[in-house]
């Protein structure tokens, strides 16, 4: 999934402006791949074991009041986004997360930007991290 100028971002109780996009990704913690013996492909493939990551980008744009502190690796807490497919408010969804930071980094090239990269936490292991809400 991917959210591109969420109207609005909240990360651990903060507010986050000028958002790029928030980007989930899901991806294999754990796979089994077999192969038969009547040639090179396999012939079965799980992963039974997966993870989801969120990578906010935010612009820093000079002249905006924005503090560098910003969260930490390891802080724990909620998530939620407000995005739509354009500028209007048609169309709306609300994504909520239970998340903890993994890193932060800056890109402080001809434009500035800053890379949250968190993992969603499932609240029982078999639920999706994710909860996504039409407004």
């Amino acid at each position: 999934m991917l959210f591109l100028n969420p109207s609005r971002l909240s990360l651990l109780n903060t507010e986050y402006s000028n958002i790029e996009s928030v980007a989930i990704s899901r991806l294999p913690h754990k796979e089994i791949d077999e192969w038969g013996s009547e040639g090179p492909f396999a012939v079965f493939s799980d992963v039974p074991e997966c993870k989801v990551e969120v990578t906010i980008v935010q612009r820093l744009d000079s002249g905006v009041d924005q503090s560098l502190a910003g969260p930490a690796p390891g802080q724990q807490g909620t998530l939620e986004l407000v995005a739509s497919p354009n500028a209007s408010n048609a169309s709306r969804t609300r994504l909520s997360a239970s998340v903890v930071v993994r890193s932060v980094r800056y890109d402080l090239n001809s434009k500035p930007k800053r890379t949250i990269a968190l993992a969603a936490l499932s609240p029982d292991g078999s639920t999706d991290p994710i909860t996504l809400t039409s407004l």
